[in-house]
Order: C-alpha cells, then sequence, then structure tokens
C-alpha cells in the first residue's frame, strides 16, 4: 500500500525527479543522436520538393517544408515513445523504484514526473526545429511561414500523446526490454491493420468473396479504435486540416490531445498503484 504524501512534498518530488532525469538526458547522446537523424531525413525530403520546384519552376505545395517538418517530428516522437516506454520499468528492474517510493514520492509524483521531464525534452527539440529550420530558409530563401510555426507549438501536443502512451505501456511491465518489445509490437500492430484495411477498401467489392467481406467490415471497426488508441493517429489527421484556416480543426485537436494524455496517465497511475513498485 502506498503512502499518500503532502502536496508540498509531492511537489518536491516531482521537481527532484525531472532536475535528475532532465540532465540525465541533456548529458547523454541519445537526445541529440535522434535529433540529427530526424534533420537528416528531413533535409532528404526537402532536397527531393525544392529540386522539383526548381527543376520543373512550379510550385508542388504552399508550405513546402511541412512535410519535412513532420518527417522529424514522427523521428523523434519514436525516440521519445521509446524513452518513455521504459522510463518505469526501467526504475523497477534496476531496483530503484522501490527506493524512491520509500522518501516523498508516490505513484502521481512519479508519473508527473517522468512526463514533464519527456515534454521537457522535446522542448529542447523544438529550439533545435526552431535553430535547424531558420538554416534552411536562410539557404533556400523561403520564408518561416505561420502555418509552420503553427505545426511545431502544435507538435508539441501531438508528442504529449506518445509520451503518456508508452508510460502507460511502462506501467504495465516489470523488465525494460518488455517494455520496449511490448511497444514496438503495438504500434507495428496498429499500422498492420491500417494498412490491411486501407488494402481491402480499394479493392473492388463485386470481386470479393462474402468472407472477405465481412472481413473488411470487421477491420473498419477495428481500424476505427485503433485510430482512438494509437498515439500516432493525431499526426495523420493534423497534417490534413494544417491547410485549412479555421480555428475549429485546432480546438478540437488541443482539446483531443489533452484527453487523451490525461486519460492514459491516469491509468498508468492506477496500474503503478496497482502493481507496487515491485510490479
Amino acid at each position: 500500500m502506498i503512502k499518500k504524501r503532502s502536496v508540498a512534498h509531492s511537489l518536491y518530488a516531482i521537481k527532484a525527479l525531472t532536475r535528475r532525469d532532465f540532465f540525465s538526458m541533456l548529458n547523454g547522446w541519445g537526445l541529440y543522436s535522434a535529433a540529427t537523424i530526424s534533420f537528416l531525413a528531413s533535409s532528404f525530403l526537402a532536397n527531393n520538393y525544392l529540386k522539383a520546384i526548381w527543376s520543373n519552376n512550379y510550385q508542388i505545395s504552399s508550405d513546402p517544408l511541412i512535410s519535412p517538418l513532420f518527417i522529424s517530428i514522427i523521428v523523434v516522437s519514436f525516440y521519445l515513445a521509446i524513452i518513455s516506454a521504459s522510463s518505469i520499468s526501467r526504475e523497477r528492474d534496476h531496483g530503484t523504484l522501490e527506493v524512491l517510493f520509500y522518501g516523498p514520492v508516490d505513484s502521481v509524483s512519479f508519473l508527473v514526473a517522468k512526463y514533464i521531464k519527456d515534454i521537457l525534452v522535446y522542448l529542447v527539440i523544438v529550439v533545435f526545429f526552431f535553430i535547424y529550420f531558420t538554416v534552411v530558409f536562410k539557404i533556400t530563401r523561403i520564408d518561416f511561414s505561420w502555418q509552420l510555426m503553427k505545426t511545431i507549438f502544435y507538435s508539441i501536443l501531438l508528442v504529449s500523446c506518445v509520451i503518456s502512451f508508452s508510460l502507460f505501456i511502462s506501467s504495465l511491465t516489470s523488465k525494460m526490454r518488455t517494455s520496449i518489445i511490448l511497444l514496438i509490437g503495438i504500434l507495428v500492430a496498429f499500422l498492420v491493420i491500417q494498412l490491411f484495411h486501407s488494402m481491402l477498401l480499394n479493392m473492388d467489392e463485386e470481386n470479393l468473396s462474402t468472407s472477405i467481406i465481412f472481413l473488411r467490415k470487421g477491420l473498419g471497426i477495428i481500424s476505427q479504435v485503433t485510430r482512438w488508441i494509437s498515439p500516432f493517429a493525431g499526426f495523420m489527421s493534423s497534417k490534413k486540416f494544417m491547410g485549412i484556416g479555421t480555428i475549429q480543426p485546432y480546438g478540437m485537436g488541443v482539446l483531443y490531445s489533452i484527453v487523451y494524455s490525461f486519460i492514459f496517465l491516469f491509468l498508468s497511475v492506477q496500474i503503478l498503484e496497482r502493481k507496487g513498485v515491485r510490479g
């Protein structure tokens, strides 16, 4: 049974844990490697866009650097997903979780600290985004659009979904390796369902057997469910309305991200309290 701490003790624990983990991340090589890989992927895609524009003398997109930006965000999100998915199970696996909970740490302060740390790490990468794209704009002479800036800030909410879902996965397991394998397995399963459903949708219904038609309908239902559960579903939906000028889609996206993050953080706290520090 986890003992209840005062609010002051919880806030102190959150601050101490966040500081410890955040500076540990800054001193490691993983953050900078993920940022470098994301920028290389973004540069490759941006180069293809710009070559097509210059060679054909026409504009493919009103904001050609949105897609390269999304590539960078997705690469960094996968890195943060792995880090978040292993954070709780690593502490439990190494025995430090039990030591922490003997002090002024409870499940809520522990989970909140992990969440804040990962958000702060992403904010550091956001600074890298601004530096990188400023250099790109200087080289290509493309203006730093308001649309691109909104996308960068909105990505914080999208990454919040990835972090909260990954912490939930980490709370389920006792071993760091198991957490990572489980996370990758779930994300791959979501991707396979979406791809298989899309493939069946593109097939002519007149040439399909009754069993395949039922399978397509069943996969349609499962696909809709996975879109609500998958932390990366928001990336695809947000990319669709980035060109829309109205604020309503952004408002719905913000609300969805906040509710999604809260639900999975709440579930993580409940599971951690139920499983205990030893799992």
